[in-house]
Parts: structure tokens; C-alpha cells; sequence
């Protein structure tokens, strides 16, 4: 809180859950945040972050293959739902534009998953027996990770742009207001590349692991899990589609309504979270 009547206001961001094809249905790629972190410290969530000035910028928005700048609509069209349209951060067309930018970018830094297509062909990336690309990009996310190059430089170097086609934007959560840090976050879905290996960064996350969504459910109802509420919905919804092609079929599907979940304080002065009984199960 900035004071005791005034909450601390969200900040836009994007994560992005990724998935591939496993033997028993699909998995699901998460993180381990540092222990150390301010925000949500030894718990598994999706990679991602906040949005920067930079992801928004006309140059930037100019490497997404796919998007339209002369368009005048609005991006995203969601549904307000309760308590939460008045605390949604209002972003124009190129801010919300440039939350897929800041999905890929974060994607890449914390998972090493690059969703790009070739700039010349519009072609995938394809790392399969490129030892050098491999590599090079190996090689760059060190170097971004140490603020020494530039995400946007590094698609300029390979000749690369954004796929914007490899997002699917699934869902609209904004942090409570009784939380002292809280973000404003689009959830997206994505398939990783059969050529990439996930990995976490061992700098903001600690560990990385591919694990199904029943599974997950499993160890978080065992109490061996440790995920906050919206990534445990998150991984409710994953968990009742056996196979990945009708869970991306769904997740296009699927109308997103933005929702704020409701806190209710515990006997130890903590609290606990709720999704109003009207979008429990539309969101």
C-alpha cells in the first residue's frame, strides 16, 4: 500500500504458459522463483514480466510478424468482470501490441524459448542441427540477462522477427488490491518448438520443470506444490483436456472476461483469494 487508504497501483505484463506434446496428454513448462524475490518468493509460476517502454516502441512493434499498425481497434475486447474493469490499466493499441512483445521477450530471458520466424521467407526459426545458432542464442541471453544487448538488436542480428501467430491470448488477471505488489497481466498460451529446450534462467528463477497439468493439480492438492491462485486455475483449466490439440483448440476458443479475485482475511492476518460465483467458471 503507498498509504493505509491508497492501493498500490498494477503494473501491465504479460506471461505466457507454455506446452508440448507428451506421452500421457501434454506438459506444461514452469518456473521456480528465487527465494530471494519480492513477488511470489520460492513458488513455481509461468515466465514473464512487466511491460517496458521499449516493447510499445514503433521500431520495436515493426519486428511482430503479423500485426497491423494502421489498425485503429483495440486489441484486446474483454469482458469487464466484477470489481475489476475500474482497476485494469487503460493501454492504447501499441501498449497492448507490445505486451506480445513483452511475452516473447520475457519467454526468451526466463525459459529460452524463441518464437520467432525468419524475416526474408516468414519461415520458422529452426535450430535442429544448427549447432552455431544454437550457440549464438545460447550466447545472447547471457548477454541480455547481463544488460549487455538488446532483445530487438538480437532479432536484427539473426534477421528475425516475432511470431505473433505462436501466441494465444487466453486470459486477464489483475492482483487484488490488499497485495503490496500487483501487476496487471495477460495470460497468453504458446507451443514450444520441438527444437528449443526450456530452461529456467538460475537468476530470477531457480529451477525449471516440464510436468503435467494433472500432475501439477495433484502435487498442489497434496500440498507439495507451491503455486499461487491464479496459476493454480491456470493449471485447473490445462488439466481437463487429455491432449494438446483440443487444449489450444479451446484456449482460441475461449472468451476471456478480466477478473480481480476477492480477498478474504484469515485468522493469521493473511488472506485468501475467491473468484466472484458469476465468473468462476468464465473467465
Amino acid at each position: 500500500m503507498t498509504s493505509e487508504n491508497t492501493p498500490v497501483g498494477p503494473k501491465p505484463s504479460a506471461t505466457v504458459m507454455v506446452v508440448r506434446p507428451a506421452e500421457a496428454g501434454f506438459e506444461l513448462f514452469m518456473v521456480r522463483r528465487h527465494s530471494k524475490s519480492r513477488f511470489m518468493p520460492d513458488r513455481y509460476v509461468f515466465p514473464g514480466g512487466r511491460l517496458e517502454e521499449t516493447d510499445w516502441q514503433p521500431a520495436t512493434l515493426g519486428r511482430l510478424a503479423g500485426y497491423d499498425p494502421t489498425g485503429a481497434a483495440p486489441i484486446f475486447r474483454d469482458s469487464p468482470g466484477q470489481g475489476a474493469f475500474d482497476e485494469q490499466v487503460r493501454l492504447n493499441r501499441e501498449q497492448q501490441a507490445g505486451l506480445y512483445v513483452a511475452a516473447f521477450r520475457e519467454l526468451f530471458e526466463e525459459a529460452g524459448v524463441l518464437l520467432a520466424v525468419h524475416k526474408d521467407s516468414q519461415q520458422p526459426l529452426n535450430l535442429s542441427g544448427d549447432e552455431s545458432l544454437l550457440a549464438r542464442f545460447s550466447a545472447s541471453r547471457q548477454l541480455l540477462h547481463q544488460n549487455q544487448l538488446d532483445f530487438i538488436a538480437m532479432l536484427d542480428n539473426e534477421k528475425l522477427l516475432l511470431d505473433l501467430n505462436g501466441l494465444i491470448y487466453f486470459s486477464h488477471w489483475i492482483t487484488p488490491v490488499v497485495e503490496p505488489y500487483r501487476f496487471d497481466t495477460r495470460f497468453f498460451l504458446a507451443q514450444a518448438p520441438f527444437d528449443q529446450i526450456a530452461e529456467s534462467d538460475h537468476l530470477e528463477t531457480t529451477d525449471g520443470i516440464w510436468i503435467t497439468p494433472s500432475t501439477a493439480m495433484q502435487r498442489y492438492e497434496a500440498g507439495e506444490f507451491n503455486i499461487a491462485f491464479p496459476t493454480m486455475l491456470h493449471v485447473k483449466w490445462l488439466s481437463q483436456y487429455a491432449n494438446l490439440e483440443t487444449a489450444t483448440t479451446a484456449a482460441r476458443a475461449k472468451p476471456v472476461i478480466t477478473v480481480m479475485p476477492d480477498p478474504r482475511p484469515t485468522e493469521n492476518g493473511e488472506f485468501t483469494f475467491h473468484l466472484p460465483a458469476e465468473i468462476i467458471d468464465r473467465w
